[in-house]
Formats: C-alpha cells, sequence, structure tokens
C-alpha cells in the first residue's frame, strides 16, 4: 500500500529543499548576474567604470550574466579599445613633427601591435577553454598597454585621449582576469 503525505508536508519539504540548495548554492559562490557583477567589478581597479561598462554592454549577460559572459564581454570591449588606440597611434604618429613626440608613438605603435595579437590569442585561448593561458595573456596586454601609457603620460594634452584610450583598455584587461576568478563548471560549457 502506498503512502500518503498530506499536501501540507509535502510543500514544507519543498521548502526546506528549497532552502537548501539556495544555501548551497549561496555558498559556493553561484550569484545571479546582477551580484556577480559587483563581486567582480568590487575586485578591480576600477569598481566605477566596470560597473558602468559591463551594465550598459547587452552581452554582459545582464541579470543572468555568469562570470563567462562578464569575462567575453570585457575581451571583446578590450580588443576594441586596443584597436581604437592602434588607429589614434597611426594617426598621431602620421602628423607628428617632434622627434620625442614619434619616439613615444613608435613606442605605443609597438606596445599596441602586441597588445592586439595577446589579446587575440587570448580569445582563441578562452574559445577554446585554455582559462591559465587566456589570463596570463590578458596581463601582457595590460602590461605592454603601460608601457606605451608611461612614454605618453604627462606629455601634453595632444596625447590625453590616446592616454585614456590605453588607461580604458588596462581596466578592461583587469575586469576580465578578475571575472575568471569566479568562473562556475557552466561558464566551461
Amino acid at each position: 500500500m502506498a503512502s500518503y503525505l498530506p499536501p501540507s508536508l509535502i510543500h514544507l519539504w519543498l521548502l526546506i529543499l528549497f532552502m537548501v540548495t539556495t544555501t548551497l548554492s549561496m555558498a559556493m559562490g553561484v550569484f545571479n548576474g546582477s551580484e556577480l557583477l559587483k563581486q567582480v567589478c568590487n575586485q578591480t581597479s576600477d569598481n566605477a567604470f566596470c560597473v558602468t561598462t559591463l551594465s550598459a554592454d547587452p552581452n554582459a549577460g545582464g541579470s543572468q550574466a555568469l562570470a563567462g559572459d562578464l569575462a567575453n564581454a570585457a575581451l571583446r570591449l578590450s580588443q576594441t579599445k586596443a584597436t581604437q588606440a592602434q588607429s589614434l597611434t597611426a594617426l598621431f604618429l602620421q602628423n607628428a613633427t617632434d622627434p620625442l613626440d614619434r619616439h613615444s608613438l613608435q613606442t605605443c605603435q609597438s606596445s599596441n601591435n602586441k597588445a592586439l595579437s595577446q589579446l587575440s590569442s587570448a580569445n582563441n585561448d578562452f574559445n577554446s577553454d585554455s582559462l591559465d593561458s587566456m589570463v596570463e595573456l590578458m596581463h601582457a596586454a595590460a602590461d605592454v598597454t603601460k608601457a606605451c601609457l608611461n612614454e605618453i603620460q604627462g606629455r601634453g594634452a595632444h596625447f590625453s585621449l590616446l592616454a585614456a584610450v590605453n588607461a580604458d583598455l588596462i581596466k578592461l584587461c583587469d575586469i576580465c582576469i578578475v571575472s575568471t576568478r569566479y568562473f562556475t563548471i557552466e561558464d566551461l560549457y
């Protein structure tokens, strides 16, 4: 003879199951997209930039975002910034008359080319789930971009736009790197 559970007892068991599942999810670091965004951005070098940038990007996943969505959005945005920096550098280099400016811009041109190459490789590694390698490449792209930024910072207003683009690129690399710390098994599939 089958046992019969009254509806109130079934509801109680469902409530307990829900509470246990929710508690375990939180203990394991599983966040909804908004909570995850806050957690990631709090660990970056510029929280406000991170929140503003990722909240505005429709590819960052919104309220259902996974860490992989945030990392992917930051990686793609960093590639866009690197391309923008490369274009600005070429334009400024074409119009540079001062030898010191030309030297600084040539340093930036070399840095931008390296950063773009590293970001492209990082993207390939991200798509093939080689996260350790991707993180190393993101660090390397940020480092070579810092070389350009160090070369042009404080050199006059004519370099301010290029400096701002490079600073944003470095921050985007940071966001991508931090996002990978929050990966779960769902991010890998």
